[in-house]
């Protein structure tokens, strides 16, 4: 079975850069800049649940976009931005704003970024 994508490779390319801002915009939704989130109280339940539900919603969108373009480059870099994002969210919730140095989890915290 062969699968062809609608897009050329020059707008395959632009496609999946829209695809990274619209992940960046879905993170900042949820969770606000990465600055706010760093001057919050360490590994707080509401930032960390808004940043599984932007995960989730972000992969659900680049799941959908990439199949509806039957486009690999456009979950690539999707998948990419997702990685990046929110490794750069779980790091600014995790920091203590007090001595800007990273907090251990609480046992609970911590099983639910065991997974991840």
């Amino acid at each position: 079975m062969d699968i062809k994508s609608y897009l050329t490779p020059e707008n395959s390319i632009v496609a999946g850069l829209a695809t990274v801002a619209l992940v960046i915009g879905n993170y900042n939704l949820h969770n606000g800049s990465a600055a706010q989130a760093n001057m919050t109280e360490p590994m707080h339940p509401a930032l960390t649940g808004s940043n599984k539900k932007a995960g989730v919603t972000s992969l659900i969108m680049v799941a959908g976009i990439s199949l509806i373009a039957r486009d690999a480059n456009i979950f690539i870099l999707g998948s990419a931005a997702i990685i990046v994002m929110h490794s750069s969210y779980i790091h600014s919730i995790a920091v203590n704003p007090a001595n800007n140095k990273a907090v251990q989890a609480a046992p609970a915290v911590a099983s639910l970024y065991a997974a991840a």
